[in-house]
């Protein structure tokens, strides 16, 4: 059964409040993408305007509701980070993206840096790293040892 974006809750890309941000999630984990959505909910500043499973989907809706940041998973179908970075970018040029991935090693942030990706914050991190990505820090990866960081809690740094 294919997995359709969050159109019915999603927003137009104008914040409810000044100072707000507008927030696009990318997720190919159902599980994963709706806790992610509850973590940034429960940031008063942020507000999520749209989530999806595919790259695709995620394109259409950034053209629908010009999100300023998107947290979109490093390792999916449809070309994964790398793809949908492009994608974002070519229909909302100024968008933030923070990838979000299970994985800190060196060839996939390298590859995801060059795709234009403002932060890098790893799955096994604290929520306050990936809320301080989204809003705005430049978050990267310690890269002490290139496995899976789920489970770990001190996964990245700001620099």
């Amino acid at each position: 059964m294919t997995e359709h974006p969050d159109f019915a809750n999603a927003v137009p890309g104008s914040p409810e409040a000044p100072g707000n941000l507008t927030v696009l999630l990318l997720d190919d984990h159902s599980v994963m993408l709706e806790s992610v959505r509850a973590i940034v909910e429960t940031d008063d500043t942020l507000t999520v305007v749209g989530t999806a499973n595919r790259v695709p989907d995620a394109v259409l809706l950034a053209r629908q509701t010009h999100p300023q940041v998107a947290v979109i998973d490093v390792n999916m179908p449809d070309g994964g980070g790398w793809a949908a970075a492009r994608g974002l970018r070519e229909v909302c040029p100024d968008i933030r993206l923070v990838a979000y991935s299970s994985f800190d090693e060196a060839l996939v942030i390298r590859t995801i840096r060059a795709a234009g990706i403002s932060a890098f914050v790893t799955k096994g991190a604290d929520i306050d790293v990936l809320l301080a990505a989204i809003h705005g820090e430049d978050i990267r990866p310690v890269l002490a040892q290139a496995k899976p960081l789920i489970g770990r809690t001190n996964a990245v740094t700001a620099s």
